[in-house]
């Protein structure tokens, strides 16, 4: 059984599949079809959609590491709450969800994540931003679209932002040369990678502040970090949204560039110069 534990129940299902007896396959077949819902289901529920007694259940379970059912369905909570795929997608949701609904969500997702900020945190942000030696951007996977975009708008009134690592480097290249004056912005969003706050650790012993991006499901990373801003991302549909993320994301950059007054505005235009001297733009 410790084993199993850390496996997820589709994979547990899909190492014990061919051993099946015909009325645990037909209830692992029932679990694999929509994995998300089995933290929705009684036992009694769920046996009785695949048309297998309690008893194959409860054989199944115990076959896959479980002591019984509610932990079963424990692990399959943690897993959506993780924010994985496929457990948010449900059998149960509409194919498509209609756009007032979407939209409702959407401002929903804004809203909590928007009314939330402090207003000291994003001035202190933003005179790190502006007198920052140095500023390095870092997400994975969807959050590495997000410190992308950050970065172009900070690099719009300012040098010296770079997103890190591209093609090759590795993190420790980089953290090897940070210094108290620099800043470093890091997207945390869910599905985290499990590395994260191991360089998050190795970056704070470089005594560089941090602000963090995360959603509400992180643990342990705040406390790492000199500015946490909180945005929500889960809504009732499989992929989580990114919007407030990117919202607060502009909105620093917005305010940023708006205290970088007369200094900021010269960058701005010695590269709009160069945008027409090089053609770059339609």
């Amino acid at each position: 059984m410790s084993d199993k534990r850390a496996k997820s129940i589709e994979v547990r299902i899909h190492e014990e599949y061919d051993q099946l007896p015909e009325s645990e396959r037909k209830l692992a077949d029932a679990i694999l079809d929509s994995p998300g819902d089995l933290s929705s289901y009684t036992a009694t529920e769920l046996t009785a959609l695949a048309g297998v007694s309690k008893a194959a259940g409860t054989r199944l379970f115990r076959r896959l590491g479980f002591a019984n059912f509610e932990e079963a369905k424990l692990l399959a909570r943690d897993r959506t709450h993780w924010g994985s795929p496929l457990y948010l997608e449900r059998k149960s949701r509409k194919n498509v969800i209609p756009i007032p609904d979407y939209l409702k969500e959407e401002i929903s997702v804004l809203q909590n994540s928007l009314m939330r900020l402090n207003p000291e945190d994003i001035d202190a942000v933003c005179e790190k931003i502006l007198a920052a030696r140095r500023i390095y951007l870092l997400g994975y996977r969807n959050s590495n679209m997000l410190a992308n975009y950050l970065r172009w708008q900070l690099l719009q009134f300012r040098g010296d932002v770079q997103l890190m690592p591209t093609g090759g480097e590795t993190v420790g290249e980089y953290i090897g040369d940070f210094l108290p004056e620099d800043l470093l912005i890091v997207f945390a969003l869910r599905r985290r990678p499990v590395r994260l706050e191991a360089i998050m650790r190795a970056s704070k012993e470089k005594n560089i502040p941090i602000l963090l991006f995360i959603d509400p499901t992180a643990r342990g990373q705040p406390g790492l970090a000199d500015w946490t801003f909180i945005t929500h991302v889960e809504t009732s549909t499989t992929f989580d949204s990114l919007s407030a993320a990117l919202s607060v994301a502009r909105y620093i950059a917005i305010a940023s560039l708006n205290r970088a007054g007369a200094r900021g505005r010269a960058h701005l235009e010695r590269i709009e110069r160069q945008h027409e001297a090089l053609g770059e733009f339609e």
